[in-house]
């Protein structure tokens, strides 16, 4: 009988920590495609972007086409006023929902944009989901698409996923 017992306790223990290590690969996956996406912005690779993008989500940006057109206006007008993002820090995910067939979680992320003799430091928090139990993710930045316009592009979020609201951009100034 304590054999037994035992035996159930132990099967119990490596089962919790089979879903516990599970649950941590899971977390390090959408940091790193995270972090890859972020490059991809770094280095204005559209191709890369958009294969962290929502399929729907570059849809309603018009498509792959529209997006480069969007970066190369994007990095005229950055340039004339002399605005570069200079790094991107992905933080840890939160809580992983499983939801309508999808992973869903927020991601927290830090953007540093020089902006002439300033910093601009934006916080911001990054929507991921995948669609095949975790091994790829799609993100979405919910400082750019949130309220109806998330709603609209991820009409399968779960409700309980939080997502924290909208940060004021913090500005240093005089950049040493």
């Amino acid at each position: 009988m304590l054999l037994k017992k035992s035996i159930t306790l132990l099967l119990v223990i490596i089962m919790l920590l089979t879903v516990s290590a599970n649950s941590q690969n899971l977390e390090t996956v959408i940091k790193i495609q995270a972090m890859e996406m972020a490059r991809a912005v770094l280095a204005k690779d559209v191709d890369k972007l958009v294969t962290y993008m929502p399929a729907k989500v570059v849809a309603d940006a018009g498509g792959k086409d529209k997006l480069l057109i969007a970066r190369d206006t994007l990095n005229k007008f950055m340039k004339q006023f002399g605005a570069e993002i200079k790094k991107i820090t992905i933080g840890n995910p939160g809580k992983i929902i499983s939801y309508k067939k999808q992973l869903q979680a927020t991601v927290p992320q830090t953007t540093e944009v020089k902006f002439m003799a300033s910093k601009v430091i934006l916080e911001s928090t990054l929507v991921a989901i995948s669609e095949d139990k975790g091994l790829h993710w799609y993100f979405v930045d919910t400082s750019i698409y949130h309220g109806e316009k998330l709603k609209l592009s991820l009409p399968d979020l779960s409700p309980e996923l939080v997502i924290p609201p909208i940060k004021q951009p913090k500005i240093i100034g005089d950049e040493q």
